[in-house]
């Protein structure tokens, strides 16, 4: 029996069926990323709540807390707790103050790989965040699925840093894109979205710790104390790097 063309019609207007050659209207809430051409090419105008977002990168201090700030320091502030889950870096609480995120709201979580993924699943499954970023360099596929699942339905953004080398294994991650330093600010590539590919990087002018110039092709050895020299490399705003023989306590509040 032949459908009728209405009938096709109306199918295509819901909110979970989506055409492969357009961008997906998105079923969950999403939150502006703050910057509008980012905004143009995310299914629904922003990143995902209730989601996995994945960021992969082949340095770090390129830029890409900043890229992020914009949204955290938007959100309500009875939204939750925004969490930071294993950060290779001693958090910076001024830099986070003048960003606009309150430190009453900000919770860092030092643990190892097994009890990061952990940690961010029981997070992410008690519904009291309002954003989380954790950094799961050696995450697989099964373990990014348990966390997607712990995300679903809920309201909170969930960020997840992995290095570029992974950028070609498979991922439950709805959303991934994949940050490269560019002069005056930071290269953005959509590797995959809810929609057809993006035909070239996007060119976001956000702030950078180190200047393009500065970036050596091998990255710092995350969370070591820089070495001693005339002048230091900074290490980035939000993330400064833990002092010699101390470490932060297993979770604190930053401040």
């Amino acid at each position: 029996m032949a459908v009728p063309a209405s009938a096709v019609a109306d199918l295509l207007q819901r909110p979970d069926v989506w055409r492969g050659g357009q961008l997906s209207r998105a079923a969950a809430p999403v939150r502006a990323s703050g910057h509008a051409a980012l905004d143009a090419v995310l299914p629904g105008g922003g990143w995902p709540c209730g989601e996995l977002t994945e960021l992969l990168s082949r340095e770090a201090g390129i830029g890409e807390l900043s890229l992020l700030l914009p949204a955290l320091a938007a959100l309500d502030p009875e939204a939750g707790w925004v969490v930071l889950v294993a950060p290779p870096w001693r958090p910076h609480a001024p830099a986070w103050l003048a960003a606009g995120v309150p430190l009453d709201r900000l919770l860092v979580v030092e643990a190892g790989a097994t009890d990061a993924a952990w940690a961010c699943e029981q997070l992410l499954a008690s519904g009291a965040l309002a954003a989380l970023l954790a950094w799961l360099p050696d995450s697989d596929a099964r373990g990014l699925r348990r966390l997607q699942l712990a995300a679903h339905g809920r309201r909170s953004l969930a960020f997840v840093f992995r290095p570029h080398t992974v950028a070609a294994s498979a991922s439950p991650a709805p959303l991934r894109l994949a940050l490269a330093a560019a002069e005056g600010g930071l290269a953005v590539e959509v590797l995959k979205r809810r929609g057809p590919p993006l035909a070239a990087p996007l060119r976001l002018a956000v702030p950078r710790p180190l200047h393009w110039d500065r970036l050596a092709p091998a990255a710092p050895v995350a969370g070591a104390a820089p070495a001693a020299e005339p002048t230091p490399s900074p290490a980035p705003p939000h993330l400064a790097p833990a002092a010699a023989g101390r470490r932060p306590p297993h979770a604190a509040v930053a401040a």
